[in-house]
């Protein structure tokens, strides 16, 4: 009996033990799942926080509404999150800049006629060449594109609509100086050979690296004028070269098919051309004149007291440059004292020389700074008379255009 209530006594406490053992074990395992789930809830709130910038938000509905930085806000706060790493501020600043452009660029209106729906006509026919063989050209499609260079104008002819014959290139500067509701391009690739001249009797092969200078106009949906002239200017001021207002012809208008619409867009487009022409031609010599204004003459160095030196200099100077229809402007002498040349091996003398400025204006009436220099050879106990040594070349700062006045 006794051993009867023992067995049964083990056998409760065992049950109470197992029992007791068992909602520990649930306790435990709730408590792992909350820990677990509490640990990813705070993973998701951190890795939303932190944006693609390096960022992170705070998520507090008063610090919510500061959505957007200035560029020297963003750097400010990269380098409060960032203080000891330089890299990291660069690498999200740059994201910053790359996501600022992306969204720029999407929110920009897209363009109605990035590609044309069908084929436009050319007011004359081009003569493309492509492998060996020519063909004329009189039907296109035009596609407006952004690339990595800018916006593009692309020429797709009948022929080949996949084949970006002729392309063409605006930037920011051409935009800028295109008259109001126009956008002016310059051709940046592709060949083609027409007609020019009053009764477009002449034949010329025009295209990118010739002498004369081809643009396009985008004048309205699905209109696009192309135009040549002789090319002026260059990019000498680090500004669009211009085509002189009187060489220019309009080659083409690609547009609808009536003949009317061409013959009056042929007309049209001439002074809306012009126009942007004579913009780009003031914005060149507003360039042109600030560079010029800075070249000034050299100051007078201690040897221009010197006036027998001073007279031989402009005879000569003078004499030289007449012949290329030049006249002498103003001359001094820079120098301060004779620089005395030897032989780098006996150090023996052999000449002195000294240099000076002068200012010159041309055939064409343009004026250049220049440089001469004036030797006297030693011959043992002395130095003899002096000889004109030439106008100086390639040597900065002579041969720059400067202003006249």
């Amino acid at each position: 009996m006794k051993k009867i209530v023992l067995l049964f006594v083990l056998a409760l406490c065992y049950n109470v033990s197992h029992a007791q053992f068992g909602k520990m074990l649930k306790k435990k395992a709730k408590a792992a799942v909350e820990k677990k789930l509490d640990k990813k809830e705070s993973s998701n709130s951190s890795s939303k926080s932190e944006n693609a910038s390096g960022m992170v938000g705070s998520s507090s509905t008063e610090n919510s509404s500061k959505t957007e930085y200035t560029d020297e806000e963003f750097k400010a706060e990269l380098a409060k999150k960032y203080p000891n790493d330089q890299a990291k501020q660069d690498l999200y600043y740059q994201k910053y800049l790359e996501k600022k452009q992306q969204e720029a660029e999407a929110n920009k209106p897209k363009s109605a006629n990035s590609v044309s729906d069908e084929f436009l006509y050319m007011s004359y026919p081009f003569a493309m060449t492509k492998g060996m063989s020519a063909v004329g050209v009189d039907r296109v499609k035009i596609r407006r594109q952004m690339t990595d260079m800018g916006d593009n104008v692309d020429v797709l002819p009948a022929q080949d609509p996949d084949y970006a014959w002729l392309r063409f290139l605006t930037t920011p500067e051409l935009v800028a100086m295109s008259p109001e509701g126009y956008i002016g391009y310059e051709l940046v690739s592709g060949m083609f050979t027409t007609k020019v001249g009053a009764d477009r009797s002449q034949t010329v092969e025009l295209g990118t690296g010739m002498p004369i200078l081809v643009r396009g106009m985008l004048i309205a949906d699905d209109v696009f004028v192309i135009y040549a002239a002789s090319h002026q200017g260059g990019h000498a001021f680090n500004v669009p070269s211009y085509m002189h207002e009187k060489d220019i012809t309009i080659l083409n208008v690609i547009g609808k098919g009536e003949q009317q619409f061409h013959l009056d867009w042929l007309e049209k487009a001439k002074p809306i051309v012009k126009e942007f022409e004579a913009t780009l031609k003031a914005n060149y010599d507003a360039a042109a004149k600030s560079t010029m204004d800075a070249i000034k003459m050299p100051k007078a160095g201690s040897m221009n007291s010197n006036a027998s030196l001073v007279s031989f200099a402009k005879e000569n100077v003078s004499k030289t440059i007449a012949k290329d229809g030049a006249k002498l402007l103003k001359l001094n002498i820079e120098s301060n004292d004779w620089s005395i040349v030897k032989n780098k091996y006996t150090g023996r003398i052999l000449y002195r020389w000294i240099k000076g400025a002068f200012t010159e204006k041309n055939k064409n009436n343009d004026c250049y700074l220049q440089g001469f220099l004036i030797k006297q050879q030693y011959n043992g106990s002395g130095y003899g008379s002096s000889q004109f040594g030439g106008v100086i070349h390639g040597q900065m700062p002579y041969g720059q255009k400067m202003n006249c006045e």
